[in-house]
């Protein structure tokens, strides 16, 4: 099963051409992304395709910047060489303030071959990042990101595409003609959301355009909201990959996590995180699931696609709309929900107690 999920990836998310160069890469967290990604490059070159492959060590935490090593496999020694060179590469990996119009222009010029497509299976997602910002800008790459995959992810990677697609669009549609939101939940979410010029994007799952980037398995709309002005309660019972021992509660003011309650040890390294990070407090992102065959809450990459929930991020959102730039991303789901939409003169379900009001 797993042999046609990975091949059902190559010739349906990614559709590779004999013209593609492919860069497959992941961490050494866990076993099974490690397995999955080596046979995906197997499974590759198999198929004729031309394949980098890495190997490096876990970043420990979503949104750090990958090493160098991939970042010399990606763009060449050459490009890597000029940035060092000019003082340029060591903040951009801390996420530290840098000269992007620079970095550009040194990419642009000193990349020889970047690869066509990207498969990131890292246990750690690079989805907002630098690195995956200027693969899908700069060189038009397509990007499929896989952080925290496993086993049972392998259903949600057989979906219907078309109608994923289909859904995914209609709800980041939705998004962009809001110029609000209000998400309500049974356990005590009460949180309002700006959203009023921002674009949202589509995960569709369907990366065939250059310059198309989404987590695979994929099934969402998403959007960033205004960093600050979100105002509110947002509770849920999930973290990134387990059940937590008691509700984690964030308090929301002027767009900023004022306040953390419970969560467990989950919510005290939170708590620890903001208190050393203050942007990774920013309100970063408002997404609402399409996948009808995503199903466990206890997997962040599955639980934002289950259709019918809605997610929150603090932390980074620059890649996609925002003006946020945090060493940290982490989405927070809430099952059951609702959400209004509205905007000058109307206002409108696009989710009601847990299920997807076809926009």
């Amino acid at each position: 099963m797993l042999d046609n999920a990975l091949l059902n990836l190559l010739h349906t998310n990614l559709r590779l051409s004999p013209d593609d160069e492919l860069l497959v890469f992941t961490d050494d967290e866990k076993p099974f992304p490690r397995a999955a990604a080596e046979r995906l490059a197997e499974l590759a070159r198999q198929n004729g395709y031309a394949v980098r492959f890495l190997v490096y060590p876990s970043l420990k935490g979503h949104g750090k910047e990958p090493p160098e090593e991939l970042w010399r496999l990606t763009f060449g020694d050459e490009a890597v060489n000029e940035l060092k060179s000019r003082g340029l590469l060591k903040p951009l990996l801390n996420k530290e303030p840098y000269d992007e119009k620079t970095v550009r222009e040194v990419l642009l010029e000193k990349t020889k071959r970047p690869p066509t497509a990207v498969v990131a299976l890292a246990y750690y997602s690079t989805t907002h990042t630098a690195f995956r910002r200027f693969l899908t800008d700069l060189f038009k790459a397509r990007y499929a990101s896989m952080p925290l995959f496993d086993e049972e992810m392998v259903k949600p990677l057989n979906a219907d595409w078309e109608e994923v697609a289909k859904l995914s669009k209609a709800v980041a549609e939705a998004l962009t003609e809001a110029e609000y939101a209000e998400l309500y939940c049974p356990h005590g979410t009460r949180l309002e959301l700006s959203l009023k010029d921002r674009r949202a994007v589509a995960d569709t799952g369907l990366l065939h355009e250059p310059g198309s980037f989404g987590n695979l398995p994929a099934g969402e709309g998403f959007i960033a909201p205004l960093e600050e002005e979100a105002q509110g309660t947002l509770v849920t019972f999930y973290g990134p990959d387990e059940k937590l021992p008691e509700p984690l509660r964030f308090t929301f003011k002027d767009g900023e996590v004022v306040k953390v309650e419970g969560g467990g040890e989950l919510g005290r390294k939170l708590v620890k995180l903001f208190n050393e990070t203050p942007a990774a407090r920013k309100v970063a992102e408002l997404g609402v699931g399409t996948n009808p065959e995503a199903r466990r809450p206890y997997n962040v990459l599955e639980a934002e696609k289950i259709m019918g929930t809605f997610h929150v991020a603090v932390g980074d959102n620059h890649t996609f709309g925002g003006k946020t730039v945090a060493p940290f991303h982490v989405d927070f789901v809430v099952f059951g929900g609702d959400a209004v939409l509205g905007g000058r003169g109307w206002r409108t379900k696009l989710l009601e107690k847990g299920r997807l009001k076809t926009p």
